[in-house]
């Protein structure tokens, strides 16, 4: 009985690989069923879906459904997927049984740019320029003003740009700061400026030396000086100088 027993395992281990390899032998011969498309994003608005991903894969004449999986580019569908501004990072491009897999990670989009000529585009945490989309609707930081830097596929934030993304970073960071201020405007004299979401004071910001000793005072400033006395007392608030802020009434 011992003997059968094992030749019965035996025989059950033989009949599962036999299976395995006739699947795998089989299963490029069979056809794409389907696309899935996986998207991880942090922004609430998803700007390359599943529409977007099969019309791109229209455009470059990648056929996919229907087609026997073997015959499927996987490569051309990576290297289309890249060439996408938007696409951070490509997590799988595979068929799991006939469906055809398809996830990848957006960039975290942070700032809506308006340049001082009319061009507009987006940057994200990293600086990364990505050209503008109305499928964008999330309540994001604006920077307007003395910039000049143009969109180009493929380029980060300029010296004009840099300090803006490392303020909006800090910024967003901070629940407090991030209700408080939602645009960065760079002035004439290249120094930036916070506009506040409550009060009409403008904050001259300066450059960002000493920046997170600069949102610090305005946070104490804010929540314990014109919380008490109004938020409208004031037409600015300037924090360009160590440990204090100067307040200018209207």
């Amino acid at each position: 009985m011992k003997y059968v027993r094992i030749i019965a395992r035996i025989m059950l281990i033989i009949s599962v690989l036999v299976i395995v390899v006739l699947a795998m032998v089989q299963m490029p011969k069979r056809a794409c069923s389907k696309v899935e498309v996986v998207t991880h994003t942090q922004n609430e608005s998803v700007v390359l879906d599943q529409a977007d991903v099969e019309k791109m894969l229209a455009s470059a004449d990648i056929e996919t459904v229907g087609k026997r999986i073997k015959e499927v580019d996987l490569a051309a569908i990576t290297a289309l997927l890249k060439a996408n501004p938007y696409v951070k990072e490509i997590n799988v491009v595979h068929f799991a049984g006939s469906r055809l897999v398809i996830d990848y990670t957006l960039r975290d989009v942070l700032l809506h740019v308006f340049t001082s000529d009319g061009d507009q585009y987006f940057l994200d945490g990293e600086g990364n320029l990505l050209p503008y989309t109305g499928k964008m609707k999330d309540y994001l930081f604006i920077a307007n003003g003395n910039l000049h830097q143009h969109y180009k596929k493929g380029a980060t934030a300029g010296k004009e740009l840099k300090p803006i993304v490392e303020l909006a970073n800090m910024l967003n960071v901070d629940d407090f700061h991030r209700a408080q201020f939602r645009q960065i405007y760079r002035n004439k004299n290249n120094q930036l400026e916070l506009v506040s979401t409550i009060g009409n004071q403008v904050v001259l910001f300066g450059d960002m030396e000493n920046a997170a000793e600069k949102l610090d005072n305005l946070r104490i400033v804010y929540k314990e000086g014109l919380s008490r006395k109004g938020y409208d007392q004031y037409a600015m608030l300037d924090a360009r100088f160590k440990n204090r802020i100067i307040a200018q009434h209207r």
